[in-house]
């Protein structure tokens, strides 16, 4: 697996696994992204902004997610981050019908915590639906530390923090 920036040219590619993404979290009643969310705007000024990538599986786009430096939502925690040093967000994390189950999540954490190593950080962040019980089992599992809640988009999000080596 390998993850790399996103293309403008792949954004259609991105767009359906996104809605793979979204019919899947449906189908076991979490509405996270039932309004919509990410739009194909978003993603495209993710790419704009040099914050969209994509997860690669032997050279196939096997998903995608969003990395930024800083989220000012992440500014107003209702508890305590690990670290009060820099740190890289994950956000919009989607996987094909075809990559989910696959032990893709695991290897996506390792190669963004190369990523976040490479820029100083020293944790990743990340925040996800109470209703999203997938995300709530895996964060744990891979030693994220739950630290509280932030708002996010108008909703309650609750927030983990895992500690970079």
């Amino acid at each position: 697996m390998e993850i790399r920036k996103a293309r403008k040219d792949e954004a259609e590619r991105i767009m359906q696994i996104i809605e793979e993404a979204r019919s899947f979290q449906l189908s076991y009643g979490n509405r996270q992204w039932a309004d919509g969310y990410p739009s194909p705007s978003l993603i495209l000024q993710d790419i704009e902004d040099g914050i969209g990538y994509v997860v690669l599986s032997e050279g196939t786009i096997a998903g995608y997610l969003a990395i930024v430096d800083h989220d000012d939502s992440y500014d107003e925690l209702e508890g305590r981050w690990l670290s009060a040093e820099p740190y890289i967000a994950l956000h919009r994390i989607a996987l094909s019908d075809k990559s989910r189950g696959k032990g893709f999540f695991p290897s996506l954490i390792n190669e963004t915590g190369k990523i976040a190593r490479e820029r100083g950080a020293w944790s990743i962040r990340i925040d996800t639906d109470r209703r999203n019980p997938i995300m709530l089992h895996l964060l744990p599992k891979l030693g994220f530390v739950f630290t509280g809640t932030v708002l996010f988009a108008g909703d309650k999000k609750l927030a983990y923090e895992l500690l970079l080596d």
